[in-house]
């Protein structure tokens, strides 16, 4: 049985070194964790193990034999090279996609443009009342600060800040999950005042 086991690991190991995991990552870790459930187990359990980690292995053979193993990599790493190129057109020559210098230039006059535009906006809602320490105040002079010390920082800022509001609108229209509502998570209690202790 322990020979068995050895087998089953190497063959675990191969598969996992031709990157035939891939072909199914679910399956293949259940297999794997199967497979050290199974080398834990002692008496009757061990059989059963062992016998189901077989039968498993088989059908992944088979379906791992039945799959065009030669195209699906090599889409893979075509399709990455392709990705890759859009995310750097200067970089990269295909002739079947030339690269658009006036593009780029147009992107980053655009990601100026809009930058400006959200810090205008944001600015024009500073509260006028506002004294040293409002919060509101603080947090739209920095911004302003931020754009005269480092434009490009203030870009990637707003960027962020745009996919958190995205986010909460995606949670309050029910589309992701409150964190109220997770599985298993305890609600947050709310903090006691110092007075009422």
């Amino acid at each position: 049985m322990d020979g068995n086991r050895t087998v089953v690991s190497d063959r675990l190991a191969h598969w996992r070194g031709q990157q035939l995991d891939r072909h199914d990552p679910v399956q293949f870790a259940f297999l794997e964790a199967l497979q050290r459930r199974a080398q834990l187990a002692s008496g009757s359990l061990r059989g059963v193990l062992d016998a189901r980690l077989e039968t498993l292995l088989a059908a992944y053979a088979e379906r791992v034999a039945a799959a065009p193993v030669a195209t699906a990599p090599a889409k893979r790493a075509e399709k990455a090279d392709t990705l890759a190129a859009l995310g750097q057109p200067r970089a990269t020559h295909n002739p079947d996609y030339p690269a658009l210098p006036a593009l780029a230039d147009f992107r980053s006059a655009w990601a100026a443009l809009r930058t400006a535009g959200q810090v205008r906006q944001t600015l024009a809602q500073t509260p006028s009342d506002g004294g040293p320490l409002n919060s509101s105040v603080l947090v739209h002079r920095a911004i302003g600060w931020m754009g005269e010390v480092s434009p490009a920082y203030l870009q990637h800022f707003l960027a962020y800040i745009d996919n958190l509001a995205w986010l909460e609108q995606m949670q309050q229209r029910g589309t992701l999950p409150s964190r109220d509502s997770v599985p298993g998570r305890t609600p947050a209690r709310p903090r006691r005042s110092r007075t009422a202790r």
